[in-house]
């Protein structure tokens, strides 16, 4: 019984084909700038059968997709629209712990906005979101690993 149990408490396994597929879609991102509807769709698929809550999951992506649509109208040029749909996906797949990929997201921004300030490029110049979803994703992953590490220390 001691390994039934022990596959019953490995929720995070269900986070690694995410990873995989946003290193896919962060290459992809840094040679095509582009976001491919097939992998944005496979990600809301795997999403339907793993999420925990369906109504909050659900409410996130709404709400995620709505902050992101609106600036997107109003200021040409400033998200994607593959990238709008891939952070909807995402935050349907990761409920209310979407809000975690936030800090990471924006501290590696600010310093991408500051290092081109820096050089000399700018506020108004391009750089594709999806390794930066990637890393961010990351960092989520490692502290779920983390967390899920310390139950088996008391």
């Amino acid at each position: 019984m001691q390994g039934l149990y022990f596959i019953e408490e490995v929720k995070e396994i269900k986070y690694i084909p995410v990873a995989v597929l946003l290193f896919y879609l962060s290459y992809l991102d840094l040679k095509k700038r582009e976001v491919p509807d097939f992998a944005v769709l496979t990600l809301f698929t795997y999403s339907l059968f793993t999420c925990k809550d369906f109504k909050e999951s659900f409410l996130m992506a709404v709400i995620v997709f709505m902050v992101l649509l609106i600036p997107s109208i109003i200021f040409e040029g400033s998200i994607g629209g593959g990238d709008i749909k891939l952070l909807t996906a995402l935050a349907f797949f990761m409920g209310k712990d979407f809000s975690v990929l936030a800090l990471p997201m924006f501290v590696l921004l600010a310093g991408t906005l500051i290092y081109g300030l820096i050089k000399g490029k700018g506020v108004k110049y391009s750089v594709p979101l999806v390794p930066y979803v990637f890393v961010s994703y990351l960092f989520y992953f490692s502290l779920e690993v983390f967390l899920w590490n310390l139950h088996f220390w008391y």
